[in-house]
């Protein structure tokens, strides 16, 4: 009797466990989380109060003829964080033969980035360094480098330096970095916007651009097909909405050319165009690093194909086990491989979604189908090595199960593409293969 209850009272906590791990995405995706975290020191609150139209005195007219305030853009660099290319006003005094960069991109990897990367509150400072160095910085990098004049009115182009000067003393220079809201080039973007008061957003936001956040980022992100693919497994459908030219100038390639396009209405009463004297300071090498795409390309058939593949070879491999050593061992090591993977990639979007303040991980559809239960299938499919056949069994009921559950969210998304617009195609159709494959969809016959 004792030992009944004692199996019994394992039965109901295991099978609670099991719902509460395939219910914890279904709460992350429905919990109601708050926007973006307030930062003082965004553009908005810092820029609000400042006036970029006064009188100028005497000094200050003097000192304007020898000043000159230029936009510079780098271009795609090595690392990841740099695949986006990089922004810096620089101002050159004449009088001194003196130029400095005002960088809003620096940033540390010591004192707790990785935690505070992780959390989604990472903060980035604006430094004044020596434009010349940082020029020839990334030069030597191999990186293009373009130069523009800005041509503001008088009393804007001193205040833009004055408020420039203010933003980087040590109690100002920290802000909250936000990939498409507050970063190197939309900090930029707010100043102009300032100095021509408000001239540029009003122009910027009446043009529809013709790409989803999602869709910039892949122009640069799909030369790496993984590191696409994770950048949009993590990210929501808060990304796939229509934008205008405003937002998507958080790539500072598109603030540049916007700029280049743009005239507003200067103090005297004319049209006149915010930038000139375009140079090309250095143009990158060709084959040095893959080139950022010109047009949007979905990547939802390839993804499908390779998964297919994969899930074809598992199945194959699969039905050789029953007869094949070899086959057993190779489909139980790739199985627990790829499910270990998914289930890892499963964890860490269900923190960012329930835990960190990456917001544009928030009400996540994968949530749906990657859940942290790929990590006990994976286990399932290693403890089939060892002759465990019911193992086999529990696995393929979980794959049937999921298979089944994205069949019917996939009728869902095609039944209601307003309420479930998330693109998230490519980690569907990576996904689905993989579960029918392994699942007693394609054959009723017993392992």
């Amino acid at each position: 009797m004792w030992y009944d209850a004692i199996m019994w009272n394992r039965k109901v906590l295991v099978t609670i466990f099991i719902i509460f791990v395939l219910l914890q995405p279904l709460w992350s995706i429905s919990n109601l989380r708050e926007g973006p975290l307030w930062d003082p020191f965004s553009s908005t609150e810092l820029l609000k109060e400042r006036n970029f139209f006064r009188e100028l005195s005497q000094e200050e007219e003097e000192a304007l003829k020898a000043l000159e305030i230029d936009l510079v853009t780098v271009g795609r660099g090595d690392p990841l964080y740099v695949w986006f290319g990089h922004t810096g006003l620089v101002v050159r005094d004449k009088r001194v033969d003196r130029s400095v960069m005002y960088d809003y991109g620096i940033f540390s990897f010591d004192d707790g980035f990785y935690k505070t990367f992780a959390m989604g509150r990472l903060n980035y400072q604006v430094w004044a360094t020596s434009a010349l160095a940082r020029l020839n910085q990334a030069v030597s990098s191999e990186r293009s480098v373009t130069k523009l004049k800005l041509n503001l009115d008088d009393s804007a182009t001193i205040e833009t330096i004055n408020f420039l000067n203010f933003n980087v003393k040590e109690e100002n220079n920290t802000y909250l970095y936000h990939h498409y809201r507050e970063n190197c080039s939309t900090k930029i973007r707010d100043i102009i916007d300032k100095a021509v008061g408000g001239q540029f957003k009003g122009w910027a936001t009446s043009i529809e651009s013709p790409y989803t956040l999602r869709q910039l980022v892949m122009l640069h992100s799909a030369p790496s097909p993984l590191i696409d693919w994770l950048l949009n497994f993590l990210q929501s459908g808060e990304i796939d909405g229509p934008i205008t030219l405003w937002e998507a100038m958080f790539l500072p390639a598109v603030l540049e050319k916007a700029l280049l396009n743009f005239e507003y209405l200067n103090s005297a009463g004319e049209m006149v165009k915010i930038a000139s004297d375009y140079e090309v300071l250095n143009e990158e090498p060709l084959g040095v690093r893959p080139t950022t795409r010109s047009e949007w390309k979905s990547t939802t058939l390839p993804t499908f194909l390779v998964a297919l593949a994969v899930a074809l070879l598992l199945r194959g491999l699969l039905c050789l086990s029953r007869r094949s050593k070899v086959a057993k061992v190779a489909w139980g090591s790739l199985t627990f491989l790829i499910y270990l993977v998914l289930g890892i990639l499963s964890l860490l979007l269900l923190f960012m979604v329930s835990i960190s303040n990456h917001d544009v991980t928030y009400w996540n559809e994968n949530l749906i189908f990657a859940t942290p239960w790929l990590v006990v299938m994976a286990i399932q499919a290693l403890i089939y090595l060892f002759s465990k056949t019911s193992s086999l069994k529990h696995f393929k009921r979980g794959n049937t199960f999921f298979a089944l559950l994205m069949v019917v969210y996939i009728v869902l998304k095609m039944g209601f593409p307003t309420l479930l617009g998330q693109q998230n195609w490519p980690a569907i159709l990576t996904f689905l293969p993989l579960f029918v494959a392994n699942s007693s969809l394609i054959s009723k016959r017993r392992s």
